[in-house]
């Protein structure tokens, strides 16, 4: 996505080369989540009052004990969030939660865990230069975080040199994982591999932009006759974070549905040209990729009544507090998301919802859930290595980096078992993903009124895939 412009800012078959024993992880949410402003906790979530386990069983070791491998260490995690904008903020509440929870239990064997914010402020240049301050002058053991492909593309190199291991929860951009495999020559040097200089980079979520892409495929080709859609417009916005999925749906769509529209709008202030167009002709539904613009398309949309449905990858829809910024009228509106707060995911998934409005009083954005996994990704990835290696010191990256290739992590909140790519798949370090009906993600939210849930405000309810569905999908009564 492309830089917010800051009257928005505050409203809104690669990389699986190889089945291992469990091919399950996600996240999503397209490349952001949350332009929407503050978001309110007012009951939000139905359900238990179950708190967030607090750690899985499984270690031998009392990590309270002083005797502990690295009692009396520190692991220090740097945030890089832009903390202009609620998903970033999402993301820094959620490290500190998921850091409060691990040394209230002892720490990460022994050894107890920091973090520290680096302000990303929605800027490329900046991703890039608080990476090196958290990393050199912060002394940042791991960092988590970034939004923007941008951003994250022009911190790769920083990440590289730092030799310190980077977790993505942001951005969906393909590029990093290429620049990772050792199949591909994108990044090589005459001096070193791709894979060895930027081996340090991995992503815990979302699942980059061409598997959105297919999930958009799976889920058209799988519901299109229950939902009588027969013709589809293809609207990807112009921007260049965009580019991978407009040109995977591209090539691809037509061989699932009709597909009579096909544009790539920019800067639109007036969507009524394009929607007469869409009418005339006759498709049910326009399948979207909007960021910028995406609150202007949806009070157009539902204000002048439009024939048609209307979703895909919505990045203002994914923030709870987005029914308010349109006065209703993203109803019915529907878009891609790693989980809402009406989701059960995993087991860990509505506990996660609920502790985090406990303490921070707002429902969780989809980089929330996706940093405190990637905390606990960090915290398995070092439990392994010291286990495996026998060490009773803290692990440097190059030791950790075979553990985290060939690990399964546990205790997710988005799914319950995760895995990375191989070195060797085209997109490596990524999260494995095959599909929605295998994985679950991404859900596929459809904003509802739902008065058992909250009177006279929408709900974030998900209408496929199977496993993680709330409700039935919607559609506008002018219809």
């Amino acid at each position: 996505m492309a830089d917010v412009p800051a009257n928005e800012q505050q409203d809104e078959n690669e990389g699986r080369l190889r089945r291992r024993s469990v091919l399950k992880y996600g996240g999503t949410g397209a490349l952001a989540a949350g332009l929407a402003g503050c978001q309110t906790a007012e009951n939000p979530v139905p359900g238990s009052n179950l708190r967030v386990e607090q750690e899985n069983a499984g270690t031998e070791v009392d990590e309270g004990d002083g005797d502990a491998p690295l009692s009396g260490e520190t692991v220090k995690i740097g945030v890089l969030a832009p903390m202009n904008l609620p998903l970033g903020v999402s993301m820094w509440k959620a490290a500190q939660m998921r850091r409060d929870i691990i040394n209230d239990n002892g720490g990460i064997l022994g050894a107890q865990v920091e973090v520290a914010l680096g302000n990303t402020e929605v800027s490329p240049g900046t991703a890039q230069s608080e990476h090196q301050r958290l990393t050199v002058q912060e002394g940042c053991d791991f960092t988590v975080g970034i939004f923007l492909g941008s951003a994250l593309l022009q911190t790769m190199p920083s990440i590289a040199n730092q030799e310190a291991i980077h977790l993505t929860t942001g951005s969906a951009d393909p590029r990093a994982g290429q620049l990772v495999s050792k199949s591909d020559p994108f990044g090589d040097t005459d001096e070193q591999s791709s894979y060895e200089r930027f081996k340090y980079h991995f992503r815990v979520g979302p699942i980059h932009l061409l598997d959105l892409a297919d999930a958009m495929l799976e889920f058209i080709e799988n519901n299109k006759d229950e939902y009588g859609w027969e013709k589809a417009a293809l609207l990807t916005e112009n921007l260049g974070e965009f580019t991978p999925y407009a040109e995977r749906l591209s090539e691809r769509l037509s061989e699932v549905i009709d597909v009579p529209v096909e544009q790539r709008p920019g800067g639109v202030s007036d969507w009524s040209p394009l929607y007469n167009e869409i009418e005339d002709t006759g498709c049910d539904l326009a399948i979207i990729g909007m960021a910028l613009g995406g609150t202007t398309a949806v009070n157009q949309w539902a204000q002048q009544q439009r024939d048609f449905e209307f979703g895909g990858i919505h990045v203002p829809a994914q923030a709870y507090s987005y029914w308010e910024s349109t006065g209703g009228n993203v109803e019915h509106v529907f878009t891609m998301n790693a989980m809402t707060p009406q989701t059960s995911n995993t087991p860990q998934t509505q506990p996660f919802v609920e502790d985090y409005i406990e303490r921070f009083d707002e429902v969780p954005i989809y980089t929330g859930p996706l940093t405190y996994d990637a905390m606990s990704v960090i915290k398995q990835g070092i439990e392994d290595t010291v286990d495996g290696e026998g060490m009773e010191t803290l692990p440097d990256s190059d030791t950790i980096i075979p553990y985290l290739e060939e690990g399964t992590f546990t205790g997710g909140t988005v799914l319950p078992e995760a895995q990375f790519t191989p070195p060797d798949a085209k997109y490596a370090h990524e999260p494995q993903w095959t599909s929605m009906a295998e994985t679950g993600v991404p859900v596929f939210q459809q904003w509802q009124m739902d008065p058992e849930v909250r009177e006279d405000y929408g709900t974030m309810h998900s209408v496929a895939p199977s496993q993680n569905k709330t409700s039935d999908k919607t559609v506008p009564e002018w219809l």
